[in-house]
């Protein structure tokens, strides 16, 4: 088993250290767009969805969204963002790997979501993406790139230290990472605290995100039946086995 992080506590700020502040990543969303209306994609779901990073901007986009997630903080934070835009965006809980909520023209699962997965787990995830989706359809997610990673790439990685005032709060993050290379994992160790002058609180974590180099992930989605995967970088660049940080797969159904 993978050590998970506390995703419940640290909701509140996940917009604006994971995002920068924003409510969706656009350039990331306008990829996304691009390719599921040159196929044709009415329906998406979103089997990790966060505060609703991707559920947000594809819904304004115009695609019937499901947004899916284990952690009922985070769907509470992106079902709030959905109201405030009047988006028709329908919410479940549920584990990415078991959980069916229909079949859909595509399906996502994005922000190393499936690093909180142990193999065996993720294989069985990529199998129930498939089974969830339309013939012809598309399934999309990213994970950290182990060949890159265990270059000088994973200096990009290895220690964060930031600061951000939010909603009245001064939260402070830090954040060390280090890389085993035997179990292709990456660990994580933080400690965020925050206060408003009066109240004072903090969150210690450590805990796993397993990751994968191309040629793992071919042959986990080949046996789960996918027929055609296509690779890029981070929101869509051109993919580079040794150099590219995050390893985008986009794979059809056919």
């Amino acid at each position: 088993m993978l050590k998970q992080p506390d995703y419940t506590t640290f909701a509140k700020f996940y917009d604006y250290f994971e995002l920068e502040g924003t409510t969706e990543t656009a350039e990331l969303n306008a990829f996304l767009t691009e390719i599921f209306k040159k196929n044709n994609v009415k329906s998406v779901l979103d089997f990790a969805c966060g505060t609703g990073a991707q559920s947000i901007g594809l819904a304004r986009n115009g695609f019937g969204v499901t947004a899916a997630d284990l952690d009922e903080a985070m769907l509470k934070m992106a079902s709030k963002k959905a109201k405030k835009e009047k988006l028709k965006i329908r919410f479940q809980q549920g584990n990415m790997k078991s959980a069916k909520y229909g079949i859909f023209d595509a399906a996502i699962c994005i922000f190393n979501a499936i690093g909180h997965l142990t193999r065996l787990d993720c294989s069985k995830f990529f199998q129930n993406a498939y089974k969830s989706l339309n013939q012809g359809g598309i399934f999309v997610f990213d994970i950290l790139n182990f060949n890159a990673l265990k270059t000088d790439v994973f200096e990009l990685y290895k220690h964060i230290d930031e600061e951000a005032e939010i909603d009245g709060w001064l939260v402070k993050r830090v954040r060390d990472c280090s890389l085993n290379r035997r179990l292709r994992q990456v660990s994580i160790k933080s400690y965020t605290a925050w206060n408003d002058t009066i109240h004072f609180d903090s969150l210690i974590e450590d805990w796993q995100m397993q990751i994968y180099d191309k040629k793992e992930l071919c042959n986990m989605l080949d046996y789960a039946g996918f027929s055609k995967i296509d690779f890029y970088d981070q929101n869509g660049a051109p993919f580079i086995d040794d150099r590219s940080g995050s390893i985008m797969a986009v794979c059809f159904k056919n």
